[in-house]
């Protein structure tokens, strides 16, 4: 009898270190577990709020240039034409009209506020480089457009005019 007592406790005891390791990898894994959504929490909190120099710029906002069209070629149709385009581009044109004369043999952009790489933008856009600086806040408005007789060798504009004006 005594054999049949030692090893029921045997029995007991491998049943309790079984249930030993499984208890104690079941404490490990739920620990393991834990560790993980620790981290990954804090890796939320790092980026979100104590992460350096991570810091986004605020968006630049892009400054609608405000265009006046005027016709400085006497073509009938042209400003508006060019309207069209210089919308398409983004550009805000407020006033269409003729110059004070048909007379301008180049297609001329005039800066009326003092902002030359806005200026520079809308020749850029119609292909020109004759700026010039004339202030008049009055206007309200940024640029003037005076198109010239020379419009039909603008690049840009030859595909929307048809280049044969």
């Amino acid at each position: 009898m005594k054999k049949r007592s030692r090893s029921k406790k045997k029995g007991s005891a491998n049943a309790g270190k079984k249930r030993g390791l499984r208890d104690r990898g079941l404490e490990l894994g739920i620990l393991f577990l834990f560790l993980v959504l620790v981290l990954f929490f804090y890796s939320i909190v790092y980026q979100r709020w104590l992460s350096p120099g991570q810091e986004q710029p605020p968006p630049v906002e892009q400054k609608v240039i405000r265009v006046e069209i005027l016709n400085g070629c006497g073509v009938a149709g042209l400003a508006g034409e060019v309207t069209d385009f210089l919308r398409l581009k983004g550009f805000d044109v407020v006033n269409v009209g003729n110059a004070e004369n048909f007379d301008f043999p180049e297609t001329l952009i005039v800066d009326r506020i003092g902002d030359m790489p806005a200026a520079w933008q809308v020749a850029r856009a119609v292909g020109i480089d004759n700026v010039i600086q004339q202030k008049d806040e009055d206007l309200l408005l940024d640029v003037t457009l005076i198109l010239g007789r020379d419009y039909q060798q603008l690049l840009p504009l030859k595909a929307v005019l048809g280049g044969d004006e």
